[in-house]
């Protein structure tokens, strides 16, 4: 039986033009910081990715350099704002945790921005907040990410960025989730963004620094990157990255399969609750509860049959942890005993979303809503 991967939130499969982008890069040898032919082929190839790459992301290749991660990158946003004397960190509650993690190790204070029910960070509240701002909390900071990682609700960031740079501050946008599936808009400061979400290589990431903007480096060492980020380029997996961006298409991102998969369940489940329905979400993610079962028991029971899906749980030292979204929107008694999230890749159809609905209708012992009720029991090599 083929497996059905829907947890492309998590990490998307890698793109057939970058596999084989990588397999030509892998065959050449060269340090890319070094002066000779080999060293400077190897270079190029990096200076295209960034091109590549800098174009999906609308900005200038020259402000953007190479991370590790998406984390990292976040990382290295907030340790600049705060060397740069921002205190006290406004981040969103819809944050993903790189960006919170990080903002308490790092700075002062952390405000929290709240959000709505549906999942949106409170702009309104933002500026408020903003407009009784104490200079002794230094230069304002604010993260906000472009679509939550777990409810796939974009956020409204065109506002959050004109709100806070209003107030002479600072901000970063989290693009990690929403980056490849949704324009990215507005001009943020620094803007953080990940390959292997995009169907890029694991472990290589990208930071957006406005050029005026401060930054120090989190990286000590030799002078890659124009000095931002020191140690040696990882041309392997920029070549990916790069590779992968250069066969994107945002029109193969629709939200036919995620709606067919939502109806369906709406009428398998009567007490189901879709967190972020009716509000602008990523096309590719549902983030959904029922009532009556553990979401951990349920994604094990899909695994064993086939398909890959995310909880909407944390697991840190043996300890399972509600949803950070969800206690964000302030509706854990909607999700007693957690949540699912799929989320399909560029690729997925609706037969796809009508394969997951009769597994589901197996393993919760009900009819799927395209079987009639004197049918014969599904069969897993029906797929």
């Amino acid at each position: 039986m083929t497996r059905l991967y829907l947890d492309n939130n998590a990490s998307s499969p890698l793109r057939a033009a970058a596999r084989s982008a990588m397999a030509d890069c892998i065959a050449q040898s060269g340090n890319a910081s070094a002066q000779h032919r080999d060293g400077q082929a190897m270079r190029g190839l990096i200076e295209r990715a960034r091109e590549n790459v800098a174009l999906e992301m609308g900005i200038c290749s020259q402000d953007l350099f190479f991370t590790g991660s998406g984390t990292e990158a976040d990382n290295m946003a907030i340790y600049s704002a705060v060397k740069a004397g921002c205190k006290t960190l406004l981040i969103s509650a819809m944050d993903h945790p790189a960006t919170i993690k990080a903002a308490e190790a790092f700075g002062e204070k952390v405000e929290f921005i709240p959000a709505d029910t549906h999942g949106r960070t409170d702009v309104v509240w933002l500026k408020a907040r903003l407009e009784n701002w104490d200079k002794a909390d230094g230069r304002p900071f604010v993260s906000i990410v472009a679509a939550n990682s777990e409810t796939g609700v974009i956020q409204d960031i065109e506002s959050a960025i004109d709100i806070t740079h209003d107030a002479g501050g600072l901000i970063l946008v989290d693009a990690v989730q929403a980056f490849g599936k949704i324009p990215m808009v507005g001009q943020a400061d620094y803007l953080a963004v990940s390959a292997h979400k995009v169907g890029g290589p694991q472990g290589v990431g990208a930071l957006y620094v406005a050029a005026d903007a401060p930054f120090t480096s989190l990286i000590h060492g030799g002078g890659q990157e124009r000095n931002r980020r020191a140690g040696t380029m990882n041309t392997l997996g920029l070549v990916g990255f790069g590779a992968a961006m250069s066969e994107f298409d945002h029109n193969k991102y629709t939200s036919a399969a995620r709606d067919h998969l939502e109806a369906g369940l709406k009428a398998l489940e009567p007490n189901l609750t879709i967190f972020g329905e009716g509000v602008a979400r990523l096309p590719n993610t549902s983030f959904f509860s029922v009532l009556d079962a553990s979401s951990m028991t349920l994604m094990m029971s899909l695994d064993l049959n086939g398909v890959s899906v995310s909880t909407g749980t944390a697991c840190s030292s043996g300890k399972v942890g509600a949803s950070r979204a969800i206690t964000a929107m302030g509706l854990g008694d909607k999700a007693p005993k957690g949540a699912i999230r799929v989320s399909f890749g560029h690729d997925h159809t609706v037969a796809d979303a009508e394969k997951f609905l009769l597994l589901w209708a197996r393993i919760r012992n009900k009819v799927s809503p395209n079987q009639s009720m004197d049918s014969s029991p599904i069969r897993m090599n029906q797929f």
